[in-house]
């Protein structure tokens, strides 16, 4: 080695993620005037209980508010949307009733980690907005599912379906930092 040359040493290792990460809470919110967010209807804490698009709230938010937990090693990118009701739910495929429009509902974390638990974000061309995917049957050979609202009222049902490139707005999501 000459005099000239330095000796760079790579960074040190760090430890894969097992904790969660501090990502949220967040206001899921539409991005259609109405700027409705996703909500636990009625704030109820039993299981299966269906997600909707309500108007935000300014107090008792916990039913509102949404971290993002990541998934183990093996799904790498991929990640929990966990309420702040502290139940420990995430949102969910409804089992068992994929088809066109498959409701999103809360269940408890399985730590089997299934793609019917795992979401991701895929951006729009609306700088600011997500699409919110789900894992269940991602493949190249078929449209992305992602979550939009069955209809435009309070309290319309989340529901999962294939991703329109052409009227991307209804599937569109901003996050707004919650406490």
């Amino acid at each position: 080695m000459s005099t000239t040359e330095k000796v760079i040493s790579p960074p040190p290792l760090t430890p894969p993620l097992t904790d969660e990460l501090d990502l949220g809470p967040y206001f899921i919110q539409h991005m259609l005037a109405s700027h409705l967010v996703l909500d636990v209807d009625s704030g109820s804490t039993g299981s299966g209980t269906q997600v909707i698009a309500y108007p935000r709230k300014t107090s008792g938010t916990g039913n509102q508010l949404w971290q993002f937990v990541p998934a183990g090693p093996l799904n790498p990118g991929w990640w929990f949307l966990k309420s702040m009701m502290g139940t420990g739910f995430v949102m969910t495929l409804q089992p068992y009733a994929q088809g066109e429009s498959t409701p999103v509902v809360m269940m408890p974390r399985n730590a089997a980690e299934p793609p019917e638990q795992l979401w991701c974000l895929q951006s729009t061309e609306k700088l600011g907005y997500w699409y919110i995917q789900s894992k269940f049957s991602a493949s190249n050979s078929q449209p992305p599912l992602v979550i939009g609202v069955a209809g435009e009222q309070s309290a319309a049902a989340a529901v999962v379906s294939a991703i329109s490139f052409t009227g991307f707005e209804k599937q569109a999501w901003g996050f707004a930092p919650g406490s």
